[in-house]
Parts: structure tokens; sequence; C-alpha cells
């Protein structure tokens, strides 16, 4: 059952603070069992404001400090191909990348190019048609009688291929679960499912909860499987994820539209 709209929180101040957030919310986790470390780059652009960060790291090995060293005086490059807009980012803190030109927009594609060291990495991403979230609820979880669970809606349109990642801040903290859905079962049906899944938070009364919808590209998303996967893998040394960017590294290059909505959990 949907709560009443007198039990939903709009603090339009949190979604604007959040949202910036959200664009950068998974630290991408990888194999930790490396010999030699490797460059991880996290990059996205969105259908909101402006500016769209890239972060640049590189990976440890098991028996380091769990720290991952930034990487400065890099060159990264986005072009949005479809309006031929190129934006040479700047760097604005150490391992962080920012655009000043691009604007998110539906339909567009957009290409990635960093330069690090001499180590050249590309990518490509074509941001979806934007799909909002209508709403979101909480119920009593189905599996610990103390707990809640929180249940997007949103519409799946006619057309086929659409990916969602969603992401969960509870409380101003993103929740570290991995949520992906695809419209293979879905398609052009009103979809009202629980949020479920490994490294979930435990939500109670009280808690502000805010759900990102993100509308991604079927590269991205199988990435976000990739890591699901290697995360709720039982082996010691999971396989890293297949990233989408070429050269070597780890990580993944996003082009998603962003839509949000937030409930107090009763």
């Amino acid at each position: 059952m949907i709560m009443s709209t007198s039990k939903y929180l709009y603090p339009s101040a949190i979604l604007l603070t959040l949202l910036t957030l959200a664009s950068c919310q998974k630290v991408v986790k990888v194999n930790l069992n490396n010999a030699t470390p490797q460059y991880v780059i996290e990059a996205n652009v969105t259908d909101q404001p402006g500016p769209y960060t890239v972060t640049i790291t590189k990976s440890v090995n098991f028996d380091q400090d769990n720290t991952y060293p930034t990487v400065s005086g890099a060159t990264v490059v986005i072009t949005d191909n479809t309006a031929g807009i190129i934006d040479t980012l700047k760097g604005t803190s150490p391992g962080n990348y920012t655009t000043h030109l691009l604007a998110g927009v539906s339909g567009h594609t957009y290409s990635l190019y960093v330069n690090a060291a001499s180590s050249i990495f590309t990518g490509s991403s074509t941001m979806p048609a934007a799909i909002s979230l209508d709403s979101l609820y909480t119920q009593s979880s189905s599996f610990r009688a103390d707990d809640y669970q929180v249940v997007p809606v949103y519409t799946d349109p006619i057309a086929k291929g659409n990916n969602y990642h969603f992401v969960e801040i509870k409380n101003d903290s993103v929740v570290s679960a991995i949520y992906i859905r695809n419209d293979n079962l879905v398609n052009g049906r009103a979809v009202a499912q629980p949020l479920n899944g490994g490294g979930g938070s435990k939500v109670i009364p009280g808690d502000v909860v805010v759900v990102y919808l993100e509308c991604i590209d079927s590269a991205v998303y199988q990435y976000y499987y990739g890591l699901q996967q290697s995360e709720n893998a039982n082996s010691a040394s999971p396989a890293n994820p297949v990233s989408n960017i070429t050269g070597g590294c780890l990580g993944y290059f996003s082009a998603h539209t962003s839509s949000a909505q937030s409930v107090v959990v009763p």
C-alpha cells in the first residue's frame, strides 16, 4: 500500500545537496590482490546541472593501507559527440577533475579521454531517455520483523531495453548496496518493487531515505552487474567487473539521467 502524501518529505535543499553526492556515489571496489596497481576511473555526466566530475585514483595491494592514491596532473577531456562540444576538465582537488562547458542531454553520446602519465584511456556512453521516479514509500520487511523496505515507484516505457541503477541514501549516508534492474520482465508496466540486495542497511522509523533512479545505458548496466556479482561471490579473489573504458583501467564512464524522491519512515 502506498503511503499518503503526508508521509513524504520533500526537502528541496536536501535533494539539491545530495544530487551532487549521488553523481559520484559509488566507490569502485576492486580485487586488491593484483600485483601491479591499476588506474581507477569514475566518470559521470548526468541530465542535472553540472559541473560533472571525473575521479582518478590507483588501486593498492591487499597488504597495503586501504587508501587509494589520487592521481593528479592528468589530461581529462569529455566530448559531447552529438553537440560537438569539447570540454577539457580542470583539476579541482587531488584526483578530481570537473567540467565547465558540458550540459547532459538525453540522447546525446559522450566520449571520455584520459591521459595519465602517458597511459591513455577512452570510453563512450549514451544518455538514455529520462524516466522519472514517481513516488517512494516504505513497507514492513518480509525478511526482518523490525525492519522496513523502501519501494520506489516508476513506469517503464513501451520501448524495450531500459536499464536502471538505484542509489539509496539514508540519513545523508550513501548505502553501499548495488541495486540494478532492466525491463526484461516489466516492459511497459508500472513497477513498485522493494529495493533488496546485499549491503543494504537497516531502515527504521524516523529514518530519512532518499532514492535516486538513474537511467543507464547497457554497457554501464553490465559494469554494475559484474560489480554486483563480484561482491556476492564466495571467492577470496573475485574477478574485477568489465569496464566500459578501454586502455586497461578499472572503473566506468556513465552518462545517465537522475530522478529523486524522499520519504520519512513512519
